[in-house]
């Protein structure tokens, strides 16, 4: 009987190929219609040996379904430094009992602005840094903190609780405005015309000079496992940017670098290791998944230094946005 079944088996492993041939061409038109290019190269590095423990598990990998658009799109993401590397379960809200945060006040913020033309606003807490973490009284209390804005690579430096409504609607109204006129208009002085205004109206906003920003989740109590996997692709990736003088550490301000840092919880531990990439002159958002570190060359090479080139087999989501010019 096994034999009658033979033919079987071996019509359905044809159907079933098949099938997934169809379905991976339909996700690389997909990412190619959202102006993304498939890399030809492999994403394995074969040459590298850094691993993940042995016990490690993900979910994801054993489901048969696709990364592909397993995170919802967004717009400005908000990403708050606190020199840490992991944070409290509920780490912007922390469970409504610290209201008198800056995270609090820029997490309501948020939410009291789910409208927004630029789309729904992300916030995140990250290991970024700053001196003031460690010497100014308001910051260690999280009245006074220093915030990134992505994907415009702006920095607002000092910012105070009292002071988020007024400067995050402001710079919300000229982002929109600079959207606006991106629409209408070919003129190339325009992102210069607007980066003049957000400078002048809002004096603790400044260009990011940073090419490219990169995020791992390591948000330890949220799941322990990308505690494990988060500074293990860290270690990979600063190693290969220095390599190729590119890693921006905390205080390293020359132009054109590439920051990596650490991020609270972003969904999806199943497909961790989670990689965010930020590319500034392609206007480029690139979340990957279910990454290993012998992803890291490659994901340098073709993502970040090769315009944002993808593995339809690695990407949860794909968003594109204006190049900014500053």
């Amino acid at each position: 009987s096994s034999s009658l079944l033979q033919p079987f088996h071996l019509i359905m492993n044809i159907v079933k190929n098949l099938f997934k041939g169809t379905t991976t061409n339909n996700l690389d038109k997909e990412i190619q219609q959202k102006g993304f290019e498939i890399s030809q190269c492999s994403e394995i590095c074969e040459s590298c040996t850094s691993k993940f423990p042995k016990h490690l598990k993900f979910e994801g990998e054993s489901e048969s379904t696709s990364l592909w658009n397993t995170t919802k799109p967004y717009g400005m993401h908000i990403i708050i430094a606190t020199g840490k590397k992991d944070w409290s379960h509920d780490a912007i809200n922390e469970d409504g009992k610290k209201k008198d945060t800056l995270k609090y006040k820029i997490g309501k913020w948020a939410e009291n602005n789910t409208n927004s033309p630029l789309g729904t606003i992300k916030v995140n807490v990250s290991s970024m840094s700053s001196d003031e973490l460690y010497i100014n009284e308001n910051y260690k209390l999280e009245k006074q903190g220093d915030l990134l804005i992505l994907p415009y690579f702006l920095n607002i430096k000092g910012i105070t609780i009292d002071e988020v409504d007024t400067y995050l609607n402001e710079l919300e109204s000229l982002l929109i405005k600079n959207n606006n006129n991106n629409d209408s208009t070919t003129n190339n002085n325009d992102s210069t015309i607007i980066i003049d205004e957000i400078i002048t109206k809002l004096p603790k906003i400044s260009p990011n000079l940073n090419q490219s920003f990169v995020f791992f989740c390591s948000h330890t109590t949220r799941d322990k496992r990308c505690g494990i996997t988060a500074p293990i692709m860290k270690r990979e990736i600063d190693n290969y940017l220095q390599e190729l003088d590119l890693i921006r550490n905390f205080g390293d301000y020359r132009p054109n670098g590439i920051q990596t840092e650490f991020i609270n919880h972003i969904g999806g531990h199943k497909y961790a290791a989670n990689v965010i990439i930020y590319l500034k002159k392609l206007g480029k958002n690139i979340w990957l998944g279910l990454c290993k570190p012998n992803n890291i060359k490659p994901i340098v090479d073709e993502c970040i230094l090769g315009d944002g080139k993808v593995w339809p087999n690695k990407v949860r989501l794909l968003q594109k946005f204006d190049p900014i010019e500053w």
